[in-house]
């Protein structure tokens, strides 16, 4: 072991190790750590600040895209309706999955306007939308538990429209009704 040791510090000036002693490799990692750790700090905080910057919390939905939103929801209920008629049962689930998605969406606007009552109400819809979807995912599709369901969608529809829309006397086109909110 002796003329191990002997060969090996011998091959270097002095016969110093070829490592320096851990205390001092510690010592000379720690700055750079620190700096790294700075580096990433500082690369996070301004790739942030535009965020923090913002008055609304993301996502923000507008009226105008709550319109979008119930402009296609529509055709989609009614593509549903027209499925469940014709016993397709596929199309019929992937129609309520899509309307279920666009519906869910419209929470954030409700939410920013702080109106619980349709927040609640497009819930209710929602858990209609999942009872659907699961009935419409067994092997045999009772036909008989669907009315019910699409029914309660319905009027869930109906009861935020009441309160929520209005129809413009001139062109018949629904719209938000502000006076509501």
């Amino acid at each position: 072991m002796d003329g191990v040791t002997s060969s090996v510090t011998a091959a270097r000036p002095g016969g110093a190790h070829a490592r320096a002693p851990r205390s001092s490799r510690l010592a000379t990692q720690a700055p750079r750590q620190k700096t790294a750790l700075l580096v990433a700090l500082v690369w996070c905080l301004t790739a942030a600040s535009p965020a923090l910057a913002q008055d609304t919390p993301y996502p923000i939905f507008t009226a105008d895209h709550l319109d979008a939103t119930m402009k296609t929801l529509g055709p989609n209920l009614a593509g549903l309706q027209a499925a469940l008629r014709e016993g397709d049962f596929s199309t019929a689930k992937e129609r309520a999955i899509r309307s279920r998605e666009q519906l869910a969406t419209t929470v954030t606007f409700w939410r920013d306007h702080e109106r619980d009552d349709a927040v609640q109400l497009i819930r209710d819809v929602l858990d209609q939308f999942d009872a659907l979807d699961g009935l419409l995912s067994t092997p045999e599709v009772d036909s008989a538990g669907v009315e019910p369901l699409l029914s309660g969608i319905q009027r869930g529809c109906q009861a935020c429209h009441g309160v929520y829309r209005e129809q413009d006397a001139l062109t018949g086109d629904y719209r938000l009704n502000q006076s509501a909110l």
